[in-house]
């Protein structure tokens, strides 16, 4: 939903961030600079509803690698909203809560392009479109038709506003990361900044 008399335009992009790598941060840039934002707010999941707590880095140590990549950018933030939260994480209580402590700012969340295959089946998929713009994400091997199509389905159910990323894309994984750095491999310097590697191999993290 788009809001009038905005004083601030501010992106979310949610995830586990284990860890945190420059897929995440080229895809923030990028909606930052195509859509004029003011700031990117990343925010590391908290109780995770989809992923077992016990084979997740801990959440203080994932927001810990979370600001060490994005200490450069003065526009992106880190947000422990979910991680301070007692109860399950779900993105439609995020931004509910996101939208009461600040009713001035429009919020658009960053989302994947595949993630609108079932985005009708998310928990509250209706309260997620009244308190923010989508901004989605698409992948260079993604049909353009199809994902307007897509967009169509979900703007018929839902009062949505969805906007497309299109640039920022870049092939890279935590799952990737995780293995090498499992494996004992260095990792590449195009995955994840130099203080986030540093911080995995300090702290022997994924092994």
């Amino acid at each position: 939903m788009m809001k009038e008399n905005v004083h601030k335009k501010i992106g979310i992009l949610g995830g586990s961030f284990d860890p945190i790598h420059y897929g995440h941060l080229n895809i923030a840039q990028s909606a930052y600079k195509e859509f004029q934002l003011d700031e990117v707010w990343f925010i590391p999941a908290g109780h995770s509803p989809n992923k077992s707590e016990s084979a997740m880095t801990p959440a203080a140590q994932r927001a810990e690698m979370t600001m060490l990549a994005i200490k450069d950018y003065p526009y992106f933030k880190l947000s422990t909203i979910e991680i301070d939260a007692a109860e399950t994480s779900f993105t439609y209580r995020t931004l509910e809560k996101l939208d009461e402590a600040f009713p001035r700012f429009q919020f658009y969340f960053i989302m994947g392009a595949d993630s609108l295959d079932y985005f009708e089946h998310w928990f509250h998929p209706e309260i997620i479109c009244q308190h923010a713009v989508l901004l989605v994400a698409v992948r260079d091997d993604m049909d353009l038709a199809e994902i307007d199509r897509k967009i169509s389905v979900i703007q018929s159910l839902f009062p949505a506003v969805i906007c497309t990323i299109k640039s920022g894309k870049t092939p890279v994984s935590s799952t990737e990361i995780r293995q090498c750095a499992a494996r004992g491999q260095n990792l590449d310097i195009s995955q994840c900044p130099g203080p986030v590697k540093e911080y995995i191999k300090a702290h022997d993290l994924y092994r």
